[in-house]
């Protein structure tokens, strides 16, 4: 008789192990500051490229757009670099899959790829201006360069490639 009542002990000990563990694993309690689940975060808006450009600190300029010969461009290092900041922090603006020589991507948004390419030189100290068609660019009322910064199959154009003409006086 003393097995079965080993067994029974055994059998008794395991069940007695098995109710404290239940036991345990049923208590509640309230979570603690440190133990609250943290909240999930709001995703983050950017706001809309690019932002409107700030106001030209110059007076218009006075010229009417008509004398606007081609003279060596004194912007076009400037352009390249408003044209690169673009690409590179605004990378849905193009196909990056389709480019030509150089960084000569195509535009997917060529409105907002030539106003955002503006609003770069606008915080660099020009007055910049999208007319639909080029780049105007100033930092007197002298004279004012202008930039076609697309090709006509959308695709973009550099500084020294882009550049059209000088006007004087700067024509806005």
């Amino acid at each position: 008789m003393g097995l079965p009542r080993r067994r029974l002990s055994v059998l008794l000990l395991a069940a007695l192990a098995v109710v404290a563990g239940l036991s345990a694993c049923r208590h509640s309690h309230s979570p603690t500051e440190g133990e609250l689940p943290s909240p999930t975060p709001s995703p983050t808006v950017s706001p809309p490229f690019p932002p409107p450009l700030p106001p030209c600190p110059l007076p218009p300029g006075g010229g009417s757009g008509e004398s606007c010969p081609y003279e060596p461009a004194l912007f076009a290092l400037q352009v390249n670099e408003a044209i690169a900041i673009v690409e590179n922090e605004h990378p849905e603006l193009f196909d990056f899959g389709h480019g030509r020589s150089g960084l000569s991507y195509l535009v997917r948004d060529a409105d907002r790829y030539a106003r955002g390419v503006a609003y770069v030189l606008s915080t660099r100290g020009f007055c910049a201006i999208w007319d639909g068609v080029e780049i105007g660019l100033k930092n007197t009322n002298e004279f004012n360069e202008q930039y076609a910064i697309l090709t006509s199959d959308g695709y973009v154009r550099w500084g020294g490639g882009a550049y059209q003409s000088t006007c004087h006086p700067a024509w806005f």
